[in-house]
């Protein structure tokens, strides 16, 4: 274990021999950090925390704090930080508010100042550019892509596999799948680029990108669009998650018939 003789580590911390802990870092008493996980000089990390393995927390992060939450009574919750996850300078990350934890799955990227405020749930390979910001309770799907300085409203979804552009912000969920842009957010079109690194097969993308057209360029609302779709798109796995998704939304998905022109690009749907 190699521990710099200026870190502050609380009686009851359980760290793995191979965790390299920088100049001045302090880590509570009730935290537990993984194997090959490197903590930079001024981290601080308190509270039920856990660290996954290989991960990399650079100077002047955060994470595990009390949530910027006034209904917060000191109740013992905390954060769970996947395997291999790379948190940069200044990042925060709350502890939960209530009950449970605020969770960030494996092989995330948090840019510099990065905020993930209480409750929040962060799926596997998020990359979150320079200053991008989540209010309490925001669920973030997989593979989703932000760039800088995007704000998103407190019980907000996102999608899985959506691209998001930079001073973007939202009050209403990000449907999967999609490029979003501005403020508000609208759907511009689909993350074509993100489904083919995953995998998905031509079919299934033409699918998904028929399925945005009947939602955002027929002229239908969601509500009307959505029986259509059911009913002549063939039901993959990736056009049921976008139905359900909108059907489960409580906030409002974005992006509603009537947004600006172009929010679908007009290549032919096999080169999708």
């Amino acid at each position: 274990m190699a521990i710099h003789p200026t870190a502050i580590i609380g009686d009851g911390a359980t760290i793995h021999e191979s965790v390299e802990v920088g100049p001045y870092a302090v880590i509570g008493p009730s935290v537990e950090i993984l194997d090959g996980t490197k903590i930079g000089a001024h981290a601080i990390i308190d509270g039920v925390t856990r660290i996954g393995r290989d991960c990399v927390i650079y100077a002047g992060a955060s994470v595990g704090l009390e949530p910027q939450d006034l209904r917060y009574k000191g109740e013992p919750t905390g954060v769970v930080i996947g395997d291999r996850c790379h948190i940069r300078e200044y990042v925060t990350i709350h502890r939960a508010t209530g009950e449970g934890f605020t969770e960030i799955g494996d092989e995330c990227f948090l840019m510099n100042y990065v905020h993930i405020a209480h409750n929040c749930k962060l799926g596997k390979g998020v990359i979150l550019a320079n200053g991008t910001m989540m209010a309490g309770h925001v669920t973030i799907g997989d593979n989703v892509v932000m760039s800088g300085m995007c704000i998103f409203h407190q019980f907000v979804r996102v999608g899985r596999l959506v691209m998001v552009s930079g001073l973007t912000g939202t009050r209403q969920d990000l449907p999967p799948f999609s490029t979003c842009d501005g403020r508000p957010a609208s759907v511009r079109g689909v993350n074509s680029v993100g489904l083919k690194r995953q995998g998905v097969g031509p079919k299934v993308r033409s699918a998904i990108k028929e399925a945005y057209r009947l939602l955002y360029r027929s002229g239908m609302n969601l509500s009307q669009a959505i029986p259509i779709v059911e009913e002549q798109i063939e039901p993959y796995p990736e056009v049921k998650e976008l139905i359900d998704f909108i059907k489960s939304s409580k906030r409002g998905v974005t992006g509603d018939v009537g947004q600006l022109e172009g929010v679908m690009d007009e290549a032919p749907a096999d080169v999708l």
